[in-house]
């Protein structure tokens, strides 16, 4: 798959601020930007191109998501809110 051609596979909305996406190194990114604000199509293109393992791993991990997102997908792949990076606070507890 040529560099530019994934944003071709998703709504033109979806990745208007990018010039040219590495499906492989950006992979974060672009199961984020489809998870925060894709429609239905957009998620069947992004389960078709990676593998849930990388999505639930995004989930986990992106800071960067919203927590809605977050709750929600947490929720859909079964993963306990509190390894969601997103719905933790910022700042850590003290003793």
């Amino acid at each position: 798959m040529k560099k530019s051609s994934i944003k071709s596979l998703f709504r033109p909305s979806l990745f208007w601020d990018a010039d040219k996406i590495d499906e492989v190194q950006h992979a974060a990114y672009v199961i984020a930007r489809a998870l925060d604000y894709g429609d239905i199509d957009d998620i069947g293109v992004l389960r078709k191109l990676y593998p849930d393992e990388k999505i639930i791993e995004v989930i986990r991990t992106r800071r960067g998501l919203f927590p809605k997102t977050g709750k929600y997908w947490a929720v859909k792949f079964d993963i306990p809110l509190t390894e969601v990076s997103c719905l933790r606070k910022y700042y850590p507890r003290e003793p």
